[in-house]
């Protein structure tokens, strides 16, 4: 019989000990390279009627198209909240918005504690970074973070002026640079964040790129008129330069050959910066364009109709990571629609999505008081419960304003434009319009988006829809409470108390 010194059993057992180590690396590489990569794309201010795939023909989107032809377009997907950092923030922390205290609102401190997708993707071994846009207006640094809450930035490469450039961020050069610093074997987790079609737009571009005024699609909330017409056309160029960037990035993967490992999501934050659209909970402000492609694992061609919130991208981009979603994510997971194979109403519980709004613009009403507003969205109806119907929903008629040099000089929760900017100085000769983008609202709206796809006819106080209406109050209400809305529990004045604290514009 053999027996082993000291010696030699240390030198064996370290051997054995090493070995295990390097078949624990390997295997812990090919777990990486098995995991998908995720490109998540999301542009500013883009309503979902603003891609060629929904039949839009004033803007032209052949790369959203093409996700949405090589994987899934939905037709019901809804923001948590139609301003920019609320939205982003349910985006990348899977809640509600309302649960994300001062990260409910624009202009304020990221709250600290927020457990975000990213930082558990990268802790898991995830190449994370992002370009252009990540969440925001936010002050990421009072949270203790070096770094947003999308990842680290790539936003070096910028178009040379006088380019064709409108945002001059050359976001697929950018998507290039993070590709190139990858680790060898890791997945990646992009987030481009387009800052385009978010305002000031390049006037009269439009026009300049061949458009026509006769081209434009104008909703009966507004008047017919030269200028509003040349500002949709000008919304319609930038919306189609986020998409060119997109391309050019679905071109790169291509030639890397990582496309088919790669899951795509193209969608945007909010409705498109115009009047009675972004910062509402009306279709044009919640209502958003979303694409989904991922070819090793979805089925092409297909089209959706269950109802998405952006609280599901979390949750959605872990499990497709193969990882565990925190309990405290109030979204579901969309692989099991995306990988059914099936089209139309897949799963018969996503029949409804709800919205809000806390604050948008900061200082927009005396004493820093925010419009609260709570909707949710079916198949047929949209109904919107406003908290504070005495307030002014777009902002007081005069107070601060942006871009500074808007001549309204008021109704600052609505971006100056030239569209604003026309309602404002016809006012009495378009009341009618007027009112319908900076007029007060009553406490109930109801509208039955099938009949009134734009929401012109309140039926809240129609007698023949009283249990239509207490129906969808009564369903709302349940949602708020099992999700913890503040409001829904009788704290509402948490998150007014963070409204008035933070009235002056806060972070980028």
């Amino acid at each position: 019989m053999n027996v082993l010194n000291r010696r030699q059993f240390l030198s064996l057992t370290g051997a054995a000990a090493v070995a295990l180590n390097q078949s624990a690396a390997i295997g812990s590489r090919r777990e990486l390279a098995k995991r998908p990569n995720i490109l998540f794309c999301i542009s500013d201010d883009q309503t979902w009627l603003g891609c060629s795939a929904y039949g839009s023909k004033m803007v032209n989107t052949p790369h959203f198209d093409r996700v949405a032809r090589e994987g899934v377009l939905f037709n019901n997907a809804f923001v948590s909240a139609p301003s920019c950092n609320p939205s982003r923030a349910s985006v990348l922390t899977g809640m509600a918005f309302y649960r994300l205290k001062e990260a409910s609102m624009n202009h304020t401190p990221w709250v600290s504690g927020l457990r975000v997708y990213t930082d558990i993707l990268s802790a898991r071994g995830y190449h994370v970074g992002f370009t252009g846009k990540g969440a925001g207006p936010t002050d990421f640094k009072a949270a203790g973070r070096s770094t947003n809450p999308a990842g680290p930035q790539y936003n070096r490469r910028y178009h040379q002026s006088g380019s064709k450039g409108i945002t001059n961020i050359d976001y697929a050069g950018n998507f290039e640079d993070f590709l190139d610093k990858r680790p060898a074997g890791s997945p990646f987790c992009f987030w481009y964040g387009g800052r385009d079609p978010h305002r000031v737009f390049k006037k009269g571009i439009g026009l300049a790129e061949g458009k026509k005024l006769s081209e434009a699609e104008l909703p009966p909330f507004y008047p017919d008129s030269a200028e509003i017409r040349g500002d949709l056309l000008d919304y319609a160029v930038h919306t189609e330069w986020f998409d060119e960037h997109l391309g050019r990035m679905l071109k790169k993967l291509e030639d890397v050959g990582e496309l088919d490992n790669t899951l795509v999501v193209v969608t945007a934050d909010n409705g498109m910066p115009f009047p009675r659209a972004k910062a509402t909970c009306y279709e044009f402000g919640i209502h958003m364009p979303l694409a989904i492609r991922w070819a090793n694992k979805v089925k092409s061609g297909r089209v959706l109709d269950d109802f998405v919130s952006f609280t599901d991208f979390a949750p959605t981009f872990l499990e497709a990571a193969g990882l565990p979603v925190p309990a405290n994510m109030t979204g579901r997971s969309l692989l099991a629609i995306l990988q059914s194979g099936a089209a139309g109403q897949v799963d018969p519980k996503r029949d409804h999505a709800v919205a809000g709004v806390e604050r948008h613009f900061p200082g927009g009403r005396k004493g820093g008081w925010g419009y609260p507003m709570r909707a949710i969205r079916t198949e047929q109806y949209l109904y919107i419960h406003n908290l504070a119907p005495d307030r002014w929903p777009a902002g007081d008629p005069e107070g601060p304003v942006w871009p500074d040099d808007d001549p309204t000089g008021g109704f600052g929760d609505c971006d100056g434009s030239p569209t604003k900017t026309y309602l404002c100085n016809h006012r009495q000769d378009h009341a009618y319009y007027f009112d319908l983008a900076f007029g007060k609202r009553p406490a109930e709206e109801l509208y039955d988006v099938k009949e009134d796809p734009y929401q012109l006819q309140n039926l809240a106080d129609r007698g023949h829809y009283a249990n239509v209406k207490a129906d969808l109050a009564g369903r709302l209400k349940k949602d708020l409470v099992q999700t913890k809305d503040p409001r829904a529990l009788g704290r509402g004045d948490e998150l007014d108390n963070y409204a008035r604290k933070y009235q002056k514009p806060l972070g980028q």
